[in-house]
């Protein structure tokens, strides 16, 4: 609910502060006092384009601000929380236009854009006049009402939910996707360095053991050569060691049945032969696994290539080798994980979409049956309101029930139909409607709607327009019953309206130290008699006036 507009240096305002109360509150003054300029505050403050022109002369500029009590509009907590506001139950708008250069626009205390104060107003104020056409007979403004009417109003909240859940979620879809098909060409090139390194069944041991390998390889011939020599020496050939301490041995045998002394060389003698013949098949056996085939050579020269074209490649030795291996099938691991969470998005957003397919498809059907009620119950409530024979229709259009045709509002977009007469062509309601008839249609609308619009602030402009007499009562009579469930705040010059009022406020000029100051006050019962005379009669206010006045407010009061 709006609580309080204050307004500074604005066209012909200094300085002037204007309570709101719940209920309707009527606005008067007599032409030029400035009716139209608070209507235009109103708009300042909610975020529409300022005009430097506007800031009263001699002035550097003009401050507007808007103070609101929300309690229990737990339907604009979501919506301030997505814009990035937390959520309070004591709004301040507030607006700053230089006479040169650009507006401030101010979110409790906090400096926003134009633009987006001017996507949040709508959920708190309703303009209806001829400036607000192009919003007010939106397709998204159609729905709106059509959910207000249906009941449904919820459930669009809920579906706009709903649709953000299901971007949000496909946005993590393409997200994932995308690093996938990098990750997809990442993982071929893992799969193949791995298989590289896997492939080469590496030893830490195995570059040292190869290169002693070839040492041998390459002098085979000459190791041979020197074995067999050492064999020959030891004993094949006909004086070798083993041949010679054998025959020293039955030598110092005949010495040492004569001398006992002798018998223990005989041992060590036979000790040492026994040790020569020992090494000579050792050597033997050396010298027979000595190979000098050129393939295991050549084998042996290509494995160990193969290791060193590792080692350069990766640019670490073979222990690194093998920590590269275990690192490459971590990431390996990782990236089939990260493979594994887009199919688990995915599968997500398709239960998420299937979800949003089936309760858009279900907040149709209501809709639909609104629309066909819709009609006739605005037409009822247009014939209240002069504008008897009227048509009025929503045409909804649905579109097909699949996942790529979601939109915020679910499958549905609406316009409103009307026509003022009786044999005319029913056309869009932004096409036919005169300003005043338009405030009339809305005040219909609201009034038709069976859960109405609670807590809401309605601005009406120009609503009694082409209006008088006993219609004017009706219209104040229509005016007053949306009250019951909506701030209504209206403008006006005719007093079968201004008798409706919960609030009267008056915009008046009156004389002040220096100039003509205009200020705005509430009015008590007795100088809402006045003014109500004042609206009959003009400036000269006679008892017939005063008589009438009074009639007006306790005819308006009986209902």
């Amino acid at each position: 609910m709006l609580i309080e507009l204050s307004v500074r240096n604005l066209a012909i305002f200094s300085d002037v502060r204007v309570p709101f109360a719940r209920g309707l509150n009527i606005v008067t003054g007599e032409t030029g006092a400035g009716k139209s300029i608070l209507v235009e505050a109103i708009r300042l403050a909610l975020g529409e384009r300022a005009d430097p022109m506007a800031v009263k002369a001699g002035e550097a500029e003009a401050e507007v601000s808007a103070r609101f009590d929300l309690p229990g509009r737990t339907d604009l907590q979501e919506a301030w929380e997505e814009a990035g506001f937390p959520w309070e139950e004591e709004l301040v708008l507030r607006r700053v236009i230089p006479s040169a250069g650009r507006s401030r626009a101010y979110f409790n205390g906090r400096m926003v854009s134009q633009s987006a104060l001017a996507e949040l107003s709508p959920l708190l104020v309703e303009m209806v006049g001829q400036h607000s056409v192009p919003r007010l007979l939106s397709r998204t403004a159609a729905l709106s009402a059509l959910d207000d009417f249906a009941g449904t109003a919820q459930d669009a909240a809920e579906m706009r939910r709903r649709f953000r859940q299901v971007s949000a979620s496909r946005r993590k879809v393409e997200e994932a996707a995308s690093r996938g098909a990098g990750a997809r060409e990442r993982g071929e090139h893992l799969d193949f360095q791995i298989r590289e390194i896997s492939r080469a069944a590496l030893d830490s041991a195995e570059e040292e053991r190869l290169a002693a390998d070839l040492l041998v390889f390459r002098n085979a011939s000459k190791v041979q050569e020197a074995l067999r020599g050492a064999e020959d020496a030891l004993s094949s050939s006909e004086h070798s060691s083993v041949t010679s301490l054998s025959f020293a041995v039955a030598r110092l045998k005949e010495a040492a049945a004569v001398d006992p002394r002798i018998e223990a060389l005989v041992d060590r003698v036979r000790s040492i032969r026994i040790e020569a013949q020992e090494l000579a098949r050792e050597v033997t056996g050396l010298s027979a696994s000595v190979e000098l085939s050129a393939e295991a050579m050549e084998r042996a020269e290509e494995r160990l290539s193969e290791i060193r074209r590792l080692k350069r490649k990766y640019e670490t030795d073979v222990p690194g080798l093998l920590t590269t291996l275990a690192e490459l099938q971590t990431e390996r691991e990782r990236l089939e994980g990260a493979r594994e969470e887009e199919n688990r998005l995915r599968e997500q957003l398709r239960r998420e979409e299937e979800e949003c397919v089936r309760f858009a498809s279900e907040v149709g059907k209501k809709r639909r049956e609104g629309a066909k009620r819709m009609g006739p119950a605005v037409e009822k409530e247009l014939s209240l309101v002069a504008l008897v024979g009227a048509k009025f229709r929503v045409e909804l259009v649905s579109r097909v029930a699949a996942a790529e045709s979601l939109s915020a509002n679910g499958f549905d977009e609406a316009e409103l139909l009307f026509c003022a007469n009786p044999g005319q062509e029913m056309r869009p309601l932004s096409l036919t409607a005169s300003g005043g008839e338009l405030s009339r249609v809305m005040l219909a609308l609201r009034n038709a709607s069976e859960r109405g619009r609670g807590n809401r602030t309605m601005v009406f402009d120009e609503i009694d327009t082409g209006i008088g007499g006993k219609v004017a009562e009706r219209v104040g009579k229509r005016l007053k019953g949306l009250g019951a469930t909506a701030q209504v705040v209206c403008v006006t010059h005719l007093p079968q309206v201004a008798a409706f009022a919960d609030s009267h406020l008056l915009v008046a000029k009156k004389p002040g130290k220096t100039s003509v100051v205009t200020g705005v006050q509430p009015l008590s019962n007795q100088d809402r008699i006045k003014e109500l005379a004042r609206m009959i009669s003009g400036s000269d206010v006679t008892e017939e006036a005063r008589a009438q006045a009074k009639e007006l407010i306790r005819g308006a009061a009986r209902g």
